[in-house]
């Protein structure tokens, strides 16, 4: 009998333990199988020949998107495992003749319900063209009768309006100093009350100001935020591209907006100065040129930096004080 529960154990420590192993690689595969991208760009000369595609891919292919864009038309193509996602031209042109006979059908829907709502209105008109004439003398004296009510009411209305106009010409007119004094009161009043509010604006705003340059400069919230600052820039280094090579030349009908542009480009050169190689043109209109990335990411690089912000007493305190902040 103990041998047979030893091996009933046995068999459910397997089991556990091989679930247990599963799991842990599902949790590692996801962990540190990257999410490769790769993406391609050219132009000759006119945006109208802007070629561009791109894909994503992840566990040797088995989750796979791609997405291509020519001749003014965009392709996309979703894979996991088996099951295809895709738009092409073929699937386009079916939807439309779906869409055209579906509304067809609604159009006869429509016409035949609005003649049988035809057909019951023109029922109806000549239901009430025979009517008996009785009902209409019934009519009229029911008019007759609520007439009188009504001349009633005007005649009480006319009376009260007398006893209003009798009430406001009784009090004493005002003279035109006291109107004038009575203006310059309310003037002075009004000044004085929008002085408080703005004094009671400023002492407010210099007490937020206070209490955020306290937050500012405490000493805990600063290594709190160099912390920040320094993991985040651990994790684009380890995501940034592994390859990264443009060479464009580019030009506006309006030169101040190629200035504009130079200057925003001029942000990210820093990081892609090496890989990076542009020509502005100042004096015509002209876009060509090729431009290629491609690199990795690994999830488990946020993973470690939500760990080490994690075990920081500093972050965990600012972020603390940050939820309890209040103005």
């Amino acid at each position: 009998m103990l041998h047979i529960l030893l091996l009933i154990l046995k068999i459910i420590g397997i089991i556990i333990a091989v679930v247990l192993g599963i799991l842990v690689l599902l949790v590692c595969i996801v962990l540190f199988v990257p999410v490769r991208y790769r993406a391609d760009a050219s132009c000759e000369g006119n945006p109208d020949t802007i070629r561009a595609a791109g894909k994503v891919t992840w566990l040797l292919h088995l989750i796979r998107a791609d997405v291509s864009y020519s001749e003014k038309k965009l392709n996309w193509r979703i894979r996991i495992a088996w099951k295809v996602l895709k738009n092409e031209q073929e699937d386009s042109v079916t939807i439309e003749e779906e869409v055209e006979e579906d509304e067809e059908e609604l159009a006869k829907e429509l016409a035949e319900k609005i003649e049988k709502e035809m057909e019951t209105d023109q029922k109806s008109l000549e239901e009430k063209k025979e009517e008996p004439a009785e009902e209409k003398r019934l009519e009229k004296d029911d008019g007759c009768n609520k007439s009188i009510p009504q001349k009633a009411e005007e005649k009480s209305g006319l009376s009260e309006r007398i006893e209003r106009k009798g009430r406001t010409s009784d009090p004493k007119k005002k003279t035109l100093i006291q109107r004038l004094r009575d203006k310059i009161k309310g003037i002075f009043r009004k000044i004085k009350c929008t002085i408080q509010k703005i004094c009671d604006k400023m002492k407010l705003l210099s007490e937020k100001k206070n209490k955020i340059t306290e937050a500012l400069t405490d000493e805990v919230h600063r290594k709190a935020f160099r912390k920040v600052k320094k993991e985040a820039f651990k994790l684009l280094r380890r995501w940034k591209p592994k390859r990264v090579h443009a060479d464009i030349h580019y030009g506006f009908e309006d030169p101040c907006m190629t200035g504009q542009a130079l200057a925003a480009l001029s942000v990210i050169y820093p990081f892609i100065g090496d890989h990076l190689h542009v020509q502005p043109d100042f004096e015509q209109k002209i876009l060509e040129g090729s431009a290629e990335v491609s690199g990795g990411i690994r999830l488990i690089s946020a993973v470690c930096l939500l760990w080490n912000l994690l075990w920081c007493k500093e972050v965990r305190k600012t972020y603390h004080d940050i939820r309890n902040f209040e103005l």
